[in-house]
C-alpha cells in the first residue's frame, strides 16, 4: 500500500485490502469512500488531485482512475461479477464465506480504467472491462457497460451519450 503524505483519506471509511494486494493514491488526492480488494492479485490506483466521496471501488483484478477525477457520492466502480453466473459453480458461496474462503475461478473479472479529468455523477455504477475516456461525464444514476469516449457526456441505464462536449468547454 502506498499513499502519499498530501493524500487525504477519511478515517470513518474503510480500506480492505487482500494480503498481496495493491493500492496506490497519488498526491493531493481524498479519499471519502471504501476500497476493497477481494483477491491477492487486485490492484488498485487513484491518480493526483482526485476525489473520491461515499463510494465503493471492489476489485478483484484491476482498477485505475487518473489524475484529476471527480468521483461523487453513491458510486459503485466493481471490476468483476461477484459470483459465477452457473448455479453449480455459486452454490457453496455463502458456506465457503463463513469459512473465510472465496473460489474466483469461475467468476467473470476485467478492468476497469478512468481516465483523467473525467467526472462520475451520484450513484453511478461503473462495471467491468469499462473505460471512460479524458474529461468525460457520467450523469447521475447510469449504468456504465461500455466504454465511454473522452469529451463526452453519457446517461442512463445503460448508460449513452447524450453529447459531445465541445472544445470551448474543455
Amino acid at each position: 500500500m502506498k499513499i502519499s503524505n498530501s493524500a487525504t483519506v477519511s478515517a470513518y471509511r474503510r480500506i480492505c485490502l487482500k494480503d498481496g494486494s495493491r493500492l496506490n493514491i497519488d498526491d493531493n488526492t481524498m479519499i471519502q469512500g471504501t476500497i476493497v480488494t477481494e483477491c491477492n492479485e487486485a490492484c488498485v490506483s487513484i491518480g493526483a488531485r482526485t476525489f473520491v466521496g461515499g463510494s465503493t471501488i471492489i476489485s478483484a483484478n484491476e482498477i485505475t482512475i487518473g489524475n484529476d477525477v471527480l468521483i461523487s457520492w453513491g458510486c459503485t466502480i466493481v471490476d468483476h461479477n461477484a459470483h459465477s453466473i452457473s448455479w453449480s459453480k455459486r452454490s457453496n458461496d455463502v458456506v465457503d464465506w463463513a469459512i473465510g474462503k472465496k473460489d474466483w475461478q469461475h467468476v467473470a473479472k476485467g478492468k476497469i480504467r478512468i481516465h483523467n479529468k473525467a467526472w462520475i455523477g451520484t450513484n453511478v455504477i461503473v462495471l467491468k472491462n469499462v473505460t471512460i475516456g479524458e474529461g468525460a461525464v457520467v450523469g447521475a444514476g447510469s449504468v456504465v457497460v461500455k466504454d465511454v469516449p473522452p469529451w463526452t457526456i453519457v446517461a442512463g441505464n445503460p448508460a449513452s451519450i447524450i453529447r459531445l462536449i465541445p472544445e470551448s468547454e474543455r
